[in-house]
């Protein structure tokens, strides 16, 4: 079926997570730039939160 009459959720979560990461690494380059330690750290740590998988989430995800 057309995947634009059709859309997979899952597909469209991937996409919008990776977005968002993109954004948070463009706003680390920015504070970097900018000298903003402080705010360096706090997304940093909010990058590494989306793109983290655990041991468990690596291990029992479904296999399509």
């Amino acid at each position: 079926m057309n995947k634009f009459l059709d859309p997979d959720p899952s597909e469209f979560k991937k996409m919008e997570k990776e977005r968002v990461i993109k954004e948070l690494e463009k706003a680390i380059q920015k504070t970097e730039r900018e000298g903003r330690e402080e705010d360096v750290e706090k997304l940093k740590k909010e990058l590494k939160a989306l793109t983290h998988e655990s041991f468990w989430d690596i291990l029992f995800k479904p296999i399509y």
